[in-house]
């Protein structure tokens, strides 16, 4: 993508498409600026919106951008959507590095990517485009990969020798080398790199070259690139990436397929085709924000609780006999208990990628959200909620934490649901508990 013009917004922003057929004094003002969609780039990523609910929406003013942070591939453009942390409705400049470095932050914190050099994050990563730091962490775990000692495996080929090797198989033989008396046609095992787990991370290589622009990943690109010569260039895709098996002995391998798997996705084949599907890089920050909090609940919890994510399941209630309405908390906190062993929830909390209104008594906590703790409240047996929320600043917020008392005559004493803030930029990142 070198060359492609780079656009970058944040959650919640609109840009405004430029319409080809007219040339007011607003769409001057919007060229100087420089941040504009063409008609085609804002059907592209409507389209994309498809398979992404929620990711954008058109508006009378433009694209507006939500849910979804990363980096989207167009024909022509170069989109990098971050997340809104503060409360100000028109994006300031610092915002965009601040926004960068909390992305990345919560990626490497919920295990979704390893992001490398983070001790830099608030300099010279958080200036650097999402693409070009995504795929210096790849080029990283790449090296790590080649300094360790490739992966050999045993693949099966054919061919025809001079030599007999493995098996004769005189079949083929007949078939190939009638007029070659000379040749054996031959199956056999060879202990090769060339397999397809140094295959992904080759094909990864060649398309991550042209999206480099420092020198220094230019340089680590020609390292890396000479130590996996010796593996063929061959066209592998996101999916083929995601079915190869792993198991203890592909352990090592994990974090730089997890790369090649999401930079793959980035060169889309229907882009070649003329389809109108942009290929991207995209974190559900909805779910992204609840494995962030899954990861803090787990480093502060003492060594006697359990912390799971998603789960146990539950069902709120019963039609005749059959089970309805799923509840699945975020993250539980159980605890063993002396009544025949069992484990016994003491704390659940819910993650909300929201925005909270810190002028308000409540903080804007919704309603429905309140009802739904109730409901685990009931189902699980367990007084102690929390809503937990990402900080809007790092200095408008300082407060004690809230905490609604519900009086319930089903359980031992009244339901508390306390609403909780997560520093998204400080290693101690709860806000303190009550």
């Amino acid at each position: 993508m070198p060359g492609l013009r780079t656009v970058t917004v944040l959650e919640h922003e609109v840009v405004p498409i430029l319409r080809a057929n007219r040339a007011g004094s607003s769409d001057a003002q919007v060229l100087e600026v420089g941040k504009f969609l063409t008609e085609r780039e804002a059907n592209s990523l409507l389209d994309w919106n498809e398979r992404r609910p929620g990711f954008c929406q058109r508006t009378s003013e433009g694209i507006k951008f939500a849910n979804y942070c990363g980096v989207v591939g167009l024909e022509s453009l170069v989109l990098e959507v971050l997340p809104k942390i503060g409360l100000d409705e028109e994006p300031r400049a610092m915002d965009v590095g601040i926004a960068r470095s909390v992305l990345l932050r919560m990626l490497h914190r919920a295990q979704e990517v390893r992001i490398t050099d983070l001790d830099d994050v608030s300099q010279d990563v958080s200036r650097a485009p999402l693409l070009e730091t995504f795929v210096l962490s790849f080029l990283n775990c790449a090296l790590s990969i080649a300094r360790r000692g490739l992966m050999f495996r045993y693949e099966g080929l054919s061919d025809d020798l001079t030599i007999a090797r493995g098996r004769f198989q005189i079949h083929g033989h007949l078939r190939r080398n009638l007029s070659r008396p000379h040749l054996l046609h031959c199956e056999f095992d060879e202990f090769t790199a060339d397999n397809p787990y140094n295959r992904a991370i080759r094909a990864a290589l060649d398309i991550c070259r042209p999206w480099l622009r420092t020198s220094l990943g230019q340089n680590l690109w020609f390292e890396i690139h000479a130590r996996f010569a010796h593996v063929p260039s061959t066209r592998v895709l996101s999916g083929t990436v995601e079915r190869l098996h792993r198991d203890r002995t592909t352990r090592h391998y994990t974090e730089v397929l997890k790369w090649c798997e999401l930079l793959l996705r980035m060169e889309s084949p229907d882009l070649r085709n003329g389809e109108k599907e942009a290929p991207g890089l995209l974190f559900d920050m909805n779910k992204l924000f609840e494995a962030h909090v899954l990861q803090l609940e787990k480093e502060r919890a003492p060594r006697e609780d359990k912390v799971k994510g998603q789960g146990p399941q539950r069902n709120l209630a019963l039609v005749a006999s059959s089970k309805c309405f799923t509840l699945k908390p975020d993250v539980t906190i159980s605890r063993l208990t002396g009544q025949n062993g069992a484990d016994q929830v003491h704390r659940i909390v819910d993650a909300k990628w929201k925005r909270i209104d810190p002028k308000s008594g409540t903080l804007g906590v919704d309603q429905a959200d309140i009802y739904q703790l109730l409901a685990y409240a009931v189902s699980y047996g367990c007084r102690e909620l929390e809503l937990v929320y990402p900080e809007p600043d790092r200095t408008i917020y300082n407060r004690v934490p809230i905490i609604f008392s519900i009086p319930s005559t089903n359980l031992t004493g009244p339901v508390r649901i306390q609403v909780r803030t997560v520093h998204l930029l400080r290693e101690s990142s709860f806000s303190d508990r009550e």
